[in-house]
């Protein structure tokens, strides 16, 4: 084999080689870019800022709902007691939720106020709340006592303060991954959107 034929063995091996390096590299940055498109949902954190008496809270309850059965474990839903001072019962209900709360029994409690809020806003308050507690099988006699307690007042007073301090003036209002919303949505299908926004978001 004379030296001009060894060049062109040489030759032709080293674009071999040079091919399948450019291949194998060209189909990593393929498969890399395939999984980057692949968005991994993160955990979204929904605070609302809510009033018992407030007709506007209550339709936004069934959206949550939805929103948890949808998407579980993705999202944390959290209660913020801000009762407003045009309702006469907000404060008693809050009260009454946070007193529930300490046995136990919140979300029970929580459903039950806003379930019957047409009953409970017309008078005789007190008395309703008493038979929620019942129904749901607080202790009584600590529910009675708790209802009175400078601690569960405390609570509740120290959410509507935070949320004063996040400058909360209507009810409800959201905060998303500690973001708060300029405007409530409208409908299931755009608060989806917005939870899906947050959740698939880049940075």
């Amino acid at each position: 084999m004379n030296k001009k034929t060894i060049q062109t063995v040489a030759f032709v091996a080293f674009i071999a080689v040079a091919g399948i390096a450019l291949y194998v590299g060209l189909s990593g940055d393929s498969n890399a870019s395939s999984s980057g498109e692949e968005r991994e949902a993160r955990m979204v954190q929904i605070l609302k800022y809510s009033d018992y008496s407030c007709p506007a809270c209550k339709v936004y309850v069934p959206l949550q709902n939805e929103l948890k059965r949808e998407f579980g474990d993705k999202i944390q839903i959290e209660y913020r007691y801000f009762p407003l001072s045009g309702f006469q019962y907000s404060r008693l209900a809050a009260h009454s939720v946070e007193a529930a709360n300490s046995q136990g029994k919140f979300k029970e409690m929580h459903d039950l106020v806003f379930e019957n809020q047409e009953v409970w806003t017309q008078g005789n308050a007190l008395e309703h709340f008493t038979n929620y507690a019942s129904e749901i099988g607080l202790d009584m006699e600590q529910f009675e006592q708790d209802l009175e307690s400078e601690e569960i007042h405390n609570s509740v007073e120290s959410q509507r303060q935070e949320g004063i301090r996040r400058q909360v003036n209507a009810t409800p209002t959201f905060f998303i991954n500690g973001q708060k919303l300029r405007q409530n949505p409208q409908s299931y299908d755009q608060f989806k959107s917005i939870v899906e926004l947050y959740m698939y978001r880049s940075n």
